[in-house]
């Protein structure tokens, strides 16, 4: 029964991740999802208490997917260079468009994801911080305004940047996109650094 339990819950969350990709956070109705998943509500009410609740679960797969490409499976943690994280990036929205819409587009203007989101960096900036140190850039503390201006800007900037490229507003290959987004997070990174005072000198 466990078992069963389980592949419903899949299901469930499959069926999402395709709504949500397909027809955004406004096509998931509870009517829509038993229908695309062949259960009734009972099956749904089983796993999840509302359709937030399952919205987040498929928020959190697509995402968590994302990250098991950006890390070491033997280390657990991240060893790549900051264009080799935005070209997994690249990658794994082209393979599938869904993704980049559930990622980037949806917390944008769904109220349930965009909370979601608020409480942890974007997918882009989680990747690059470890990067990025490894170039040795200075960055801000954690938790200074300087570090959170820096994470708006690349957020916006790489967003704006794989969304267009992803919608087909932006004609250009992978590899133009990845040296673009490359030498943006280099150029951010380096302007908000934080740069040491001058003299004072005598008006």
């Amino acid at each position: 029964m466990d078992d069963r339990s389980a592949e419903r819950r899949q299901q469930l969350i499959d069926v999402c991740i395709d709504l949500l990709g397909t027809g955004g956070a406004a096509s998931i109705s509870l009517r829509a999802v038993c229908r695309a998943a062949t259960l009734s509500p009972r099956y749904f009410y089983e796993n999840f208490s509302s359709l937030e609740e399952l919205l987040v679960a498929a928020y959190d797969q697509v995402e968590r997917q994302l990250f098991e490409r950006l890390v070491d499976p033997g280390e657990g943690r991240q060893r790549l260079s900051i264009r080799s994280v935005l070209e997994i990036c690249g990658r794994y929205f082209e393979e599938d468009p869904r993704r980049a819409r559930i990622l980037l587009r949806e917390p944008m203007s769904d109220e349930t994801l965009r909370v979601h989101q608020s409480g942890k960096k974007s997918v882009f900036i989680r990747s690059l911080v470890p990067a990025l140190e490894r170039t040795g850039r200075r960055l801000a503390p954690p938790d200074s305004r300087e570090l959170a201006v820096m994470a708006t800007a690349l957020s916006g900037a790489l967003i704006a940047l794989y969304l267009e490229w992803i919608d087909g507003r932006l004609d250009v290959e992978r590899d133009v996109l990845v040296d673009t987004a490359s030498d943006l997070v280099t150029a951010i990174s380096r302007a908000s650094q934080r740069k040491p005072a001058g003299p004072v000198t005598a008006p």
